[in-house]
């Protein structure tokens, strides 16, 4: 039987128009206005593809201004852009265009109105959005003839202000909330707050790479008072400036770019490419899709996360891109604050989803550097020995948590060999442990104990900061299996001030003192790895015990509430300074000998 439907229609359209603006997230206005500038852009004539970003007095006051070159719009499509979900010459999909970016972006910052104004064959037009008594609307106000109208001829206005008018061009001017309203300098009328770069530091963590030909201009106004300049994209940045990059390609299509940035020879809290305060000063790591950064994390956020990726040490130097081929299933979600998968539940993508891949597929040259960048350790032997019959006492068998792996793509046909780029496997989890070949074919699985952790111990201040340790004692990473333990923590000085002040007088002070740390460094090494070995010992529990409680088990937290009790363990420390103390004296006697013998 052949069916027809009753489309389903809007009982209250101010409502649903209102909802999905008021619920778009303020800071993917510059994204938006910027990408619909550059796609106008793109069709422009070679030579002539430009988008400029500043500034424009209206009414007494400085408002930000979007303005590019390519086709402009009569009046009847500038009329029609300002509904929701209507573009001209876009195609309108999930993962394309959805005709509302621009507007549903802008205007919960701009309810004053959002102007609109296009040059198409010599004449100008404009319209002007915002919200009145509760609604978004076309503002209606007297054209030439007097009458009331939502789209102006302001082509002899253009003209006055010393518009070009022999090339076709559109601009958006940000009008804001009030009259007197500086868009320039605050965009979201203080909600949020921006710095003097807010616009170079947006279009810097979301435009990877420009269209051919395309340039982004920013006037003074956006650089704090510098000359104008060309925007450079990350891309452009990273082929020119930074030492090394190399992107390794997987099988799926998608390719990881991992990327060198050494320190300044001059400035040590800089980066080499770092030319001037307008540059790209922080290493990262993000997803990259179709020319566009999600989820980029940077500065503190990226050196606590990089263990995770395989960078445990000069994270400040190494940015990561996982870039995502078209075909892999995920799509922006409404707002294009972030991608999501296309699965049930359509979770969020993270750049973290894809950390096991990230260490699977270094190249050699980052292993390298970041085992040049890790701090010695010292001899571990007696300690690793007792935390390790801890281990067996409890019988804690090895675990690792199991990292989201995403769903890849259909893997895509081998290329040539001549052509093959660096394809390494992707990593699969170990097979369980088995018994021994000559054990009969019906023996159990043997039962693998819990490893102990890499220890790191950090004394450098900025390795300590990378951390987010410089006011914790230390921090663990389940999925890597690394302890970072900061002996610079107040606990640790402690118990080391105590011993060295019970040090004979015949021992020189900063002998006494260097003992004194070294076995108040080990105490406190061993006092934290118990108290991890016993949190990961909660991860067998069956009952009473929650998974948040499990990770809560193995905190920074709570290794460092371990630490803080170290004086408790100062008879222990107490007897094996005396015996360091003892060993110092017995090799200063054997000494004396061998040279009275002599």
């Amino acid at each position: 039987m052949e069916e027809s439907i009753s489309r389903i229609g809007v009982n209250n359209e101010d409502f649903l128009v209102a909802s999905m603006i008021d619920r778009c997230p303020k800071t993917m206005m510059l994204r938006e206005l910027v990408q619909n500038a550059l796609e106008a852009a793109v069709r422009a004539p070679a030579g002539a593809r430009r988008v400029e970003i500043g500034a424009v007095q209206v009414d007494g006051a400085r408002k930000l201004r979007i303005w590019n070159t390519g086709p402009g719009l009569d009046a009847e499509q500038l009329f029609l852009i300002c509904d929701i979900s209507s573009s001209v010459g876009k195609e309108q999909a999930l993962d394309k265009n959805f005709g509302m970016g621009a507007k549903v972006a802008s205007l919960p910052s701009n309810q004053l109105g959002l102007r609109y104004r296009s040059c198409a064959s010599g004449r100008v037009h404009e319209v002007i959005i915002g919200k009145r008594d509760g609604a978004y609307g076309r503002l209606l106000r007297p054209d030439a003839a007097g009458a009331l109208a939502a789209v102006r001829d302001v082509t002899e206005e253009s003209r006055a202000e010393g518009r070009a008018l022999d090339q076709d061009w559109t601009e958006v001017t940000l009008l804001g909330a009030r009259p007197d309203q500086d868009t320039v300098a605050d965009p979201y009328a203080g909600d949020p707050g921006v710095g003097r770069l807010w616009a170079l530091s947006a279009l810097q963590s979301r435009f990877y790479r420009l269209p051919d030909g395309v340039e982004i201009w920013l006037a003074p106004d956006l650089l704090a008072g510098r000359p104008a300049r060309a925007f450079t994209p990350i891309a452009t940045h990273i082929a020119r400036r930074f030492a090394r990059s190399e992107a390794v390609a997987l099988a799926n299509g998608a390719r990881i770019h991992f990327c060198f940035d050494p320190q300044h020879p001059q400035f040590p809290d800089r980066n080499a490419s770092q030319l001037d305060t307008l540059s790209l000063s922080q290493s990262f790591a993000a997803l990259l899709r179709q020319d566009e950064l999600y989820d980029v994390i940077q500065g503190k956020r990226w050196t606590l996360e990089a263990p995770n990726f395989g960078v445990s040490f000069g994270a400040r130097h190494v940015s990561i891109l996982v870039e995502l081929p078209d075909d892999f299933p995920v799509f922006p979600e409404t707002y294009r604050q972030f991608l999501r998968y296309r699965n049930g539940a359509q979770d969020q993508v993270k750049i973290q989803d894809f950390a096991a891949l990230v260490r699977a597929n270094r190249p050699q040259w980052l292993i390298d550097f970041v085992r040049e960048q890790a701090p010695q350790v010292a001899n571990l032997e007696t300690i690793q020995q007792q935390l390790e019959s801890l281990i067996e006492s409890l019988g804690l068998t090895r675990r690792r948590p199991v990292a989201r792996q995403p769903k890849l793509a259909a893997t895509k046909p081998p290329q040539p060999p001549a052509q093959a780029a660096k394809t390494p496997a992707e990593p699969t989890p170990p097979p369980p442990e088995r018994a021994p070949e000559d054990a009969p074919p019906d023996a159990p699985m043997r039962t693998v104990l819990e490893s102990l952790p890499e220890f790191h111990m950090l004394r450098d201040e900025q390795d300590i900061a990378d951390r987010n340790l410089t006011h914790r004692a230390a921090r663990f990473y389940p999925d890597t299996h690394q302890l970072f333990v900061n002996l610079s923590y107040p606990a640790v000085a402690g118990l080391a001030e105590l011993l060295a002040s019970q040090a004979p007088h015949t021992v020189p002070p900063n002998e006494a003192r260097a003992l004194a740390e070294e076995v108040a460094e080990s105490v406190a090494l061993l006092r934290i790895g118990r108290a991890l070995i016993f949190g990961l010992s909660k991860r067998s529990a069956e009952a009473g015990w929650s998974d948040a409680e499990k990770q809560q088990a193995i905190s920074s937290e709570m290794l460092t509430l371990a630490a803080e009790d170290l004086m408790s363990s100062a008879p222990l420390a107490q007897e094996m300074f005396s015996r360091k103390l003892a060993e110092r004296a017995d090799g200063a006697a054997e000494r004396l000998s061998e040279k009275e013998v002599a």
